[in-house]
């Protein structure tokens, strides 16, 4: 079986029925002829001998012709010519098949009748682009014939039928002495063929009640077989045609039907119920039988005869430069060549394999077309005569360089670079469209010569390897300095003498390559040397960077003194970076030295410079010297009016606490925005002289904190 199974013939027969009698009696033999030539706008017949023979029977109630292989709707057709009173023809241009019946109802086909009449069956066609191969299959049942199983194949209507029903019907069903079963398929041409026969779900033979998600084959010479495991993403050791999402089991679903045509994908399969599904697509519509087991007799009750058009196998043509004859040609599979300028009508140029073309300049197409016998309405050919233009180099710039290998390029219009060492040589270097020169010390002159399928370039054009050992100047600075808050330095070669081109290294990592300029962000060693254009290298300049930064100081690297006879700053912490510094007071562009401390300072704001020596910028530190009066004389002279803490500035202090009490502790006076002064009043009177005491807390705004008490006389 497994033989017969997968014996491809070259026969495919796609006839659709869909009910059929068990047939037992002796089968008939049909044999024909027929391997013809066919000339387009011609009837032609499809056969050239034909035989049909019964032992038991002269008649036959139908007999099926169908265009098997190369059927092209609605044009191709076929024709019962003749005069055969007793055979009705019928024409199906959607299948391409056409049947002989009786002419008169309730009667049969006499067998001599029809011979004569197959024998009078023409084909004809109004296609333009005929199939070059057409195929006829010549049968004697409506059964649909698979000859790339040698089995038969038929779909059974029987609307509701169960799974194991059908099951039971199938193998109690023979054709012709083939016993039949529910249909099993191991291919995809299998699959299809049976697939376009259902009018709806069909049941085959596979389940998997045995165990859940193990699909097997239970019928015919298959039975057995797995050909799936799992479910919608299983895998299959065989052939399988699930549609898409199945088998899903829903609702314990353990048989396996051919889908309805308006479901998924044509002819594929689904699991169902044993008795089916409810709704409409999924009511059972019958069972596929296929006829077929080892040890059945072998059927002759078809055959097959085929036409087929000469056809031009082999084309070819020169190709011409600028102008000039082309020679093309042109291999038919039977008959002669004729050559024409169009592809319909036209004028006959020649008629032989070969055929040269006048003087053209331009590319040209030429039509090849085939006489057989003296038809030549076959479709014909294009044959292109190609016109090059002479091939050119469009860019091959000379090469300077310092000696030694070095690689030369060029560019084409069209074609492959051929590379000589002289204007006249015949073996080159090398092909395309680079070339690495040997170890060469004086300018030497490449030739180039441009191929382009034949079609060859005028004259060899020169590219130069040209010697230049030019050393690149430049200059470099030897030290450079990197400020650390800013992270990166850009350095450059200055006053370069030509077009160079830079390598930059760190010790012996190179960290920039063809740039002039480089980024730096860490102290070291670095280097550079420039090439020049011709590969020459300078001597490796050096140069150091070091690192630095602007001054970091805050309140506790200072100590302040006021209110005292020697006013001060004095910088406690000269660790405040990396850099080296200097200082200067209030005046940034006045005389900065390495003092840290600086005394005798007036009452009032005061800056703190300090500069990095390197040039990392110049970082500040603002404070202020408070005075705290001991008295004070409210008599309206303008003199002494009021008592309040000489240089204290609101804008320069974050937080700020300053009472006044008098000697039983009772406040009279405190601080606010709007009254940064003391007049002598409480509530808006005079208080009689006395002595008060204060208390300031003062934070300023870099958070350096001062607490001050002490006593206030007033006097009136």
């Amino acid at each position: 079986m497994y033989q017969i199974k997968y014996n491809f013939r070259l026969l495919f027969i796609l006839i659709f029925s869909f009910s059929m009698t068990a047939q037992d009696s002796a089968p008939p033999v049909v044999t024909a002829e027929g391997n013809q030539l066919f000339c387009p706008g011609t009837a032609i017949p499809i056969v050239t001998d034909f035989s049909i023979t019964d032992s038991d029977d002269t008649t036959i109630e139908a007999f099926y012709i169908q265009i098997s292989n190369g059927f092209q709707f609605p044009r191709d057709r076929l024709t019962l010519t003749g005069n055969h009173p007793t055979i009705l023809p019928l024409w199906d241009h959607n299948t391409g098949r056409l049947t002989l019946v009786p002419s008169a109802s309730g009667q049969r086909i006499q067998l001599d009748d029809l011979v004569a009449a197959v024998k009078d069956v023409v084909f004809t066609t109004t296609a333009t682009n005929i199939a070059t191969l057409k195929e006829f299959s010549l049968t004697v049942s409506a059964a649909n014939y698979l000859p790339y199983t040698g089995n038969y194949y038929e779909f059974v209507a029987s609307r509701g039928i169960t799974w194991s029903n059908a099951k039971e019907e199938a193998a109690r069903r023979t054709y012709f002495g083939r016993q039949g079963y529910l249909a099993t398929f191991t291919s995809q041409i299998e699959a299809d063929f049976a697939g376009k026969q259902t009018t709806g779900a069909g049941w085959i033979g596979a389940t998997d009640e045995q165990r859940e998600g193990v699909w097997k084959w239970v019928t015919g010479p298959e039975a057995g077989t797995v050909f799936w495991n799992g479910g919608p993403s299983g895998s299959s050791p065989n052939f399988a045609f699930w549609n898409r999402g199945e088998p899903n089991d829903l609702d314990g679903e353990d048989y396996a039907h051919i889908t309805d045509p308006m479901v998924g994908v044509p002819g594929s399969w689904n699991d169902l119920p044993n008795w089916g599904g409810t709704s409409a697509l999924y009511v059972p519509k019958g069972y596929i039988v296929e006829y077929g087991v080892p040890g059945d007799p072998p059927l002759q009750i078809s055959a097959s005869t085929k036409i087929y058009m000469p056809e031009i196998e082999q084309t070819a043509a020169t190709v011409i430069c600028e102008s000039g004859t082309a020679t093309l040609s042109a291999t038919p599979s039977d008959g002669t060549i004729e050559w024409y300028d169009s592809p319909t009508g036209g004028n006959l140029l020649g008629t032989d394999f070969l055929f040269t073309t006048p003087t053209i300049t331009t590319t040209t197409t030429y039509y090849a077309a085939i006489n057989y016998g003296g038809c030549n309405s076959f479709e014909r050919v294009a044959v292109e005569a190609v016109v090059k233009p002479r091939p050119t180099i469009v860019s091959g710039p000379d090469v300077q360089f310092c000696g030694g290998p070095t690689q030369l390029r060029a560019v084409p219009s069209a074609g492959i670079i051929y590379w000589y060492d002289s204007p006249t040589s015949t073996t080159p270097l090398t092909i395309g469209r680079a070339y690495t020169t040997p170890d060469i010390q004086d300018t030497t002159t490449y030739y180039l010569e441009v191929n382009d399928n034949g079609c060859i370039s005028s004259t060899r054009t020169p590219i130069r390897a040209v010697i230049n050992r030019e050393i690149p100047e430049f200059e470099m600075e030897s030290n450079f300095l990197l400020c650390d808050d800013i992270g990166s330095l850009d350095i450059s070669a200055q006053n370069p003498m030509g077009n160079y081109r830079y390598e930059w290294r760190k010790g012996d990592q190179i960290i920039g390559d063809d740039v002039s300029k480089i980024t730096i962000k860490d102290p070291g060693t670095y280097s550079v040397i420039a090439y020049s254009q011709a590969g020459c290298p300078s001597s490796e300049k050096f140069f150091e960077v070091t690192v630095s930064a602007k001054a970091t100081i805050t309140k506790d690297d200072v100590i302040i003194v006021d209110d005292s006879s020697n006013n001060s700053i004095q910088i406690a912490n000269t660790n405040l970076g990396i850099g080296n510094y200097e200082y200067a007071l209030d005046d940034p562009n006045g005389m900065f030295s390495s003092n840290t401390s600086f005394p005798n300072l007036s009452v009032g704001k005061h800056t703190l410079y300090i500069r990095d020596r390197d040039g990392c910028g110049t970082a500040t530190y603002e404070f202020s010297i408070l005075g705290y009066p001991t008295f004070f004389s409210p008599n309206g002279d303008s003199v002494n009016d009021e008592w309040k803490i000489k240089g204290f500035n609101k804008s320069s202090y974050a937080l700020t606490e300053i009472v006044i009490f008098d000697r039983f502790g009772r406040i009279v006076f405190k601080m606010t925005d709007d009254k940064q002064s003391w007049d002598g009043t409480l509530d808006g009177k005079n208080l009689p002289s006395n002595t008060y005491w204060y208390q300031a807390i003062l934070t300023d705004v870099n958070g350096y904190r001062t607490q001050k008490t002490g006593s206030i006389s007033l006097i009136r």
